[in-house]
This record gives C-alpha cells, sequence and structure tokens, in this order.
C-alpha cells in the first residue's frame, strides 16, 4: 500500500507540474499573437519611407484572417501573406502618403496569374501619377513580372539572373479528326450560335 501511494503521488506531481508548463507554453502563443495584432495598430510610417512589396509567393485574392494558419511556433511571429486586396489597398495608401517616396518591388519569381499581374501594374501606373517612383529587382525576372515591373523607373535584375522572355499566345487543340479515326462520336449539348467551349469536339479549326 506504501508503494502505491509514493506512485500515485508521484503521478500527481507530474501531472500538476505537465499542466503549469502547458499554460505556460499557450500563455506564450497568446501573447506572441496580441503583441503582433498590437504592433499592427501602432505601426507609424517615418519620413522618407520606401514602401516594399514582395511579390515572390502565390497571391491569394484575399488575406487569410485566421492567426494561427501561418504563426511560427518556433519565433512566436505571424507570417501573415498578404492577399491581393491588401496589396491593392496598401499601394494606394502609399500614394495618399507623403512619408512615402517610393516603392520597391522585390521579385524571387511571380507564380501568379495575367489578372493579378494587370490590377497590381495598374495600381502601380495610379500610384506613379502621383509623381513618386517605382524601382523593380528581381533574381529571376519572369515574363509576368517583367510586364509589372515595365511600369518601374528602373529595373534591376541579378548580374547571374536570368530574364524569361517567350512573348504572348495561344493555343487550342481540337480533338475532332483523332475522334472520327478512332471511331468515337460524342454527345455534344450547347445552346447558342457562339457557345465555343465544344468546338474543339466538333470542328477542325477555329470558327
Amino acid at each position: 500500500m506504501r508503494q502505491f501511494f509514493k506512485f500515485f503521488f508521484a503521478s500527481m506531481l507530474g501531472f500538476i507540474v505537465g499542466m503549469f508548463v502547458l499554460i505556460f507554453i499557450v500563455g506564450i502563443i497568446i501573447a506572441g499573437i496580441a503583441a503582433s495584432f498590437g504592433d499592427k495598430d501602432e505601426t507609424r510610417v517615418k519620413a522618407n519611407s520606401v514602401l516594399r512589396l514582395d511579390l515572390s509567393y502565390d497571391i491569394p485574392e484575399q488575406t487569410d484572417e485566421n492567426p494561427f494558419r501561418d504563426f511560427s511556433f518556433t519565433s512566436f511571429e505571424l507570417n501573415t501573406k498578404a492577399g491581393l486586396n491588401d496589396i491593392l489597398a496598401n499601394i494606394k495608401k502609399a500614394k495618399e502618403d507623403e512619408n512615402i517616396k517610393g516603392i520597391f518591388l522585390d521579385f524571387g519569381s511571380f507564380p501568379n496569374g495575367a489578372g493579378t499581374a494587370e490590377q497590381i501594374r495598374s495600381a502601380l501606373v495610379d500610384f506613379r501619377s502621383g509623381g513618386k517612383w517605382v524601382v523593380a529587382y528581381a533574381d529571376l525576372m519572369t515574363q509576368k513580372a517583367y510586364y509589372i515591373a515595365s511600369v518601374a523607373d528602373k529595373v534591376y535584375v541579378n548580374p547571374k539572373g536570368l530574364i524569361e522572355f517567350r512573348g504572348l499566345n495561344a493555343q487550342i487543340t481540337f480533338f475532332k479528326n483523332m475522334l472520327d479515326k478512332i471511331g468515337v462520336e460524342p454527345q455534344v449539348f450547347y445552346v447558342g450560335k457562339f457557345k465555343t467551349a465544344t468546338e474543339p469536339f466538333r470542328y477542325d479549326k477555329m470558327s
């Protein structure tokens, strides 16, 4: 019986210590998140500042408001990636903020679509109309990145970097002749004279 109580109280002590450690860790995490949100509200733009836009990631349409999605449990910092909505809003704010003199575009690459590139470039054109400058830099300047960077006053590329320049093209594959050869007749239903989505299965060239 004595041995039983010995192990029982040892287990209880271990459980209590473990709970205190867990509460301490959770408290640090919550404090880190609260501090990160507090820093955002207290940010002040100093005179002669430059807005750095990191465009080297897959930009979502909207900024994710979930604080735990990009939270680093090693550095206890938020690594939230700005969505397109916030990027465009910040470019507009930078145009109106007299403390911001220009924008630095940082392209690691630009793994985004042409629509995203066009919206960012249009926002930068509007930014420059306020008499401010834009400078772009990349280690690898992809074609869509160069399209955005073409609005800049100066474009810099790493001396050992690359520039992708292939031009624009569109290609449509038609399957009608192949289907005729193998004896397959597709059953296509469409409404309207100009519904072209099914044309690759009905024609051998563009209508």
